[in-house]
């Protein structure tokens, strides 16, 4: 799909020559996505993307982290993008001064909602605009959504940057220069992820310390983000095929977690437990009422639900839906046998991890 070439084109012209109308023949074709990558190194855009938070916050800043590099090391159609420099950006923040970039609205989990984190919205707009296939960009992004729920965030890395002064901030003007207490959120969720840390390190949501917390992620997410598409991209030369690359850079870069960052791509045995029976499908009955891949156990802590359904004969009430009514009977006949099964295959079967990596 053509991505409204002329539209784009006479923005950046207008940003660029503000006080002169643009003519047709100034018109730039923009070409189709995927653009162009080039490796880059993960600890420059860990750096780029903590100076980044503070001038764009978490999603604007992991966009603008990477695709600046990418600006300056291939050019166009990177050119394009109406993004400043290095040197504006710190100059911006030594000065306070506000800079209006892409990807802002992801702060917060989306204007401040609490929901996706900001620095994986940010990221994998990055991933989905260098990988042409769908089903290739899809396991990058999913291994960047695991790592994000099961990685100590910040990392070692970022906190030694920051006691060191190695940020691309002067250390004097960082919100922060502590070393920070890091956490496993288990959850891809800013209201989920802000509150857990609060909860582990003593500081209050508005303060300095987490906001530079969330300066540091920021980084740390970036440069995942980054491995992941290094590494995707050597395997593609190798293969030529994109869903066996992309296969392989999930397992390259979950070596490196295990490694370095306590990490993993790889779902919980509880979330492929669950998704024996709850994944998206077309049987109801069955538990095929929901979808996705976030960690069941981060909202669904109280699993006994599930067991009171082997403990007594289900009770249909009046002005249940049919639906309902069939779900409730399912529950205690065939269909909780095959939710026990799978339960105990999920927690103890890392095939049916992988299997379910690939659904939907």
């Amino acid at each position: 799909m053509r991505l409204g070439a002329a539209t784009l084109a006479a923005a950046v012209i207008a940003r660029s020559f503000p006080f002169r109308e643009a003519r047709a023949e100034e018109k730039i074709e923009v070409p189709e996505l995927p653009w162009p990558y080039t490796k880059l190194d993960p600890e420059m855009t860990r750096k780029l993307g903590h100076l980044g938070y503070y001038a764009f916050e978490c999603a604007g800043g992991a966009f603008w982290g990477i695709t600046v590099q990418l600006r300056e090391k291939v050019g166009f159609p990177w050119t394009l993008l109406p993004i400043p420099d290095v040197e504006t950006v710190k100059r911006a923040v030594l000065q306070k001064k506000h800079l209006h970039g892409l990807m802002q609205y992801g702060f917060g989990g989306a204007v401040g909602w609490g929901s996706l984190c900001g620095s994986l919205n940010g990221s994998l707009a990055v991933i989905q605009m260098v990988v042409g296939e769908k089903k290739a960009w899809v396991k990058l992004g999913r291994a960047l959504m695991r790592i994000y729920e099961t990685t100590p965030l910040p990392t070692r890395k970022s906190n030694e940057y920051a006691v060191r002064g190695e940020f691309l901030i002067p250390k004097s003007k960082m919100k922060s220069s502590k070393w920070l207490p890091s956490n496993v959120s288990h959850s891809v969720l800013c209201h989920v992820s802000v509150g857990t840390w609060c909860e582990v390190s003593g500081y209050a949501s508005g303060s300095k310390e987490r906001s530079e917390r969330c300066a540091r992620l920021t980084g740390d997410v970036a440069a995942f983000a980054v491995m992941l598409l290094n590494e995707y991209f050597d395997a593609y030369k190798e293969s030529g095929d994109a869903e066996k690359a992309a296969d392989e850079a999930v397992s390259r870069v979950e070596e490196i977690l295990r490694r370095e960052y306590g990490g993993t791509t790889r779902l919980s045995a509880t979330t492929a437990a669950c998704r024996t029976c709850h994944y998206k499908g077309k049987v109801y009955e069955d538990g095929q009422f929901t979808r996705g891949f976030m960690e069941c156990e981060a909202c669904h802590r109280d699993l006994t639900p599930h067991a009171h359904f082997f403990l007594r004969q289900p009770v249909v009430q009046h002005g249940q839906l049919e639906s309902q009514q069939r779900l409730a009977q399912s529950f205690f006949t065939g269909g909780v046998v095959g939710a026990a099964l799978g339960i105990v295959l999920g927690a103890g079967s890392a095939a049916v991890i992988n299997n379910h990596r690939k659904r939907e």
